[in-house]
């Protein structure tokens, strides 16, 4: 019987990267949720508020009418450079991905090198 192995890292920390809120908002399909800008760095996100004043980066893709269309989490990883990882979503210029520890977080592209 083989054995499995942990994901192989595919990617590499190009810059380092600090997360840029804490805490993160996670979201889930049907909350309502105060909407507000959409990103003009980042375009395609957009910043909304929960009810309890937390708020967060969401694609705005998942935000209809004042309800979240599908849950989405919006923490960041922070990352040194060098630090080695696993892809495992792509957004809009932002990238899920786990680090050895087992962490998981967005980093933007531009932090990235395959």
């Amino acid at each position: 019987m083989a054995q499995s192995t942990p994901d192989k890292p595919r990617l590499r920390a190009l810059k380092p990267w600090r997360a840029t809120y804490d805490p993160a908002l996670a979201v889930t399909a049907g909350q309502r949720i105060t909407p507000g800008r959409t990103d003009d760095e980042y375009p395609g996100w957009q910043w909304v508020v929960n009810g309890d004043g937390l708020g967060g980066w969401v694609p705005a893709a998942i935000v209809q009418d004042g309800r979240i269309v599908s849950p989405f989490d919006t923490t960041e990883l922070t990352v040194s450079t060098g630090d080695m990882l696993t892809p495992l979503d792509h957004r809009l210029g932002w990238t899920l991905c786990r680090n050895r520890k087992g962490q998981t977080g967005w980093l933007p592209d531009s932090c990235l090198f395959p």
